[in-house]
């Protein structure tokens, strides 16, 4: 399944932010590093959903460089999904495992050598905490989150993402579907005192003025 609304490859990520050359995929996208310097700890030791994943930029760095305990990524569109599952493949084999003796390396290991070697699948360490498991938590689903009764993104979570997608969904869904994705993030919340569902409204650019 797939929408005529914001399926776009690399939407996600540092290369939105910087100008020049794309920087590396593992290049921590700033809306992330601001939110974490905003509010210290927000994604450590949390359950997240991340709605519009996209290729899973934000996903994965919410579980390798942020630390979160589980991420679930959503989209509607399923090459997007794979994307997101061969990234999160690749960026985890790059980490050298925390042992008694150090914490985790993020990034330790060459592209290079993961091309070479193939994709390294750790184990589940019951002596690890789950924010710094041996293999981060995150899984993939192909959804229009809107609408899904899937029971793999139902949560509850303790932070919602809905990074750059809120247009789309309101293109997609109108007015009362823009009213029913926030009824759902609401419900789909921890109930407890700070958790919170972040948006991100940029301006209108000029490729969006001819958009109704």
């Amino acid at each position: 399944m797939s929408t005529n609304w914001g399926n776009y490859k690399d939407y996600h990520g540092a290369a939105r932010h910087f100008p020049g050359s794309s920087p590396s995929t593992h290049v921590q996208d700033p809306r992330l590093t601001l939110l974490e310097s905003l509010i210290p700890g927000l994604f450590r030791a949390k359950t997240c959903l991340d709605i519009g994943c996209n290729a899973g930029l934000i996903s994965v760095q919410l579980a390798i460089d942020f630390d979160a305990t589980s991420v679930t990524g959503v989209d509607i569109d399923p090459k997007l999904i794979s994307q997101a599952e061969h990234h999160l493949a690749i960026r985890s084999s790059r980490v050298r495992p925390a042992t008694p003796e150090s914490q985790k390396v993020v990034d330790y290991f060459p592209i290079s050598a993961v091309l070479q070697h193939g994709y390294r699948f750790e184990p589940d360490s019951p002596d690890s905490s789950p924010a710094l498991s041996n293999w981060p938590c995150v899984r993939f689903v192909s959804a229009d989150w809107v609408v899904s009764a899937n029971p793999a993104t139902s949560g509850p979570y303790d932070v919602i993402l809905a990074l750059s997608v809120i247009k789309w969904i309101h293109l997609e869904h109108l007015d009362e579907g823009l009213v029913s994705f926030f009824r759902k993030c609401s419900a789909s919340l921890v109930a407890a005192t700070g958790s919170k569902p972040l948006c991100y409204v940029r301006g209108i650019t000029a490729p969006d003025k001819g958009v109704p």
